[in-house]
């Protein structure tokens, strides 16, 4: 009785071997259990009749495990598709700026006229000072049309010397 009182102890501080363990579970399945043990019976008769039973398969956890797999991927999809739909809508809804604007000395103008005025006064400016840095060009052209009796004067004494050397020829 007394090594059974220390086998109880051991077994309850989890420090009994494999051997102990049965020598406990045939000691209170046997029929000479004494009665102060006798309240520990039915933990060691569930004990038994657990150790007996296998454990089956369950189909419906497989097919379980199958359905929360589809599932994590139709509710994935529905979010991105929710998501996308929304950053879609809120593009669409959000106020379009004015895009027309010009950048003026480092100014940010959206007066469409005054940008106007400025871009065409720029423009003339422009236009004045190449009409002015043309202006040897046409001073080039009068210097042509004065050379041409000069170039008259050229081809003639070209002619003169053409003749000579036909003549020296003779």
């Amino acid at each position: 009785m007394e090594k059974l009182n220390e086998l109880l102890e051991k077994y309850f501080r989890a420090e009994t071997s494999v051997e102990e363990e049965n020598e406990l579970k045939r000691y209170f399945l046997s029929e000479d259990v004494s009665p102060e043990h006798e309240m520990y019976r039915p933990m060691f008769a569930l004990f038994d009749e657990e150790s007996k039973e296998t454990a089956k398969p369950d189909k419906k956890i497989i097919s379980h495990q199958k359905k929360s797999t589809s599932r994590f991927w139709i509710r994935t999809i529905s979010y991105s598709g929710i998501a996308a739909a929304l950053a879609i809508t809120l593009w669409l809804q959000s106020p379009v700026e004015n895009q027309n604007y010009a950048v003026i000395s480092g100014n940010r103008i959206e007066d469409a006229e005054y940008a106007t005025k400025y871009a065409e006064q720029k423009l003339s400016k422009a236009s004045e000072m190449l009409r002015k840095s043309m202006k040897p060009m046409e001073n080039m052209e009068k210097v042509r049309e004065s050379l041409k009796p000069m170039q008259k004067v050229s081809e003639t004494r070209d002619k003169i010397n053409e003749l000579q050397n036909k003549l020296n020829f003779k």
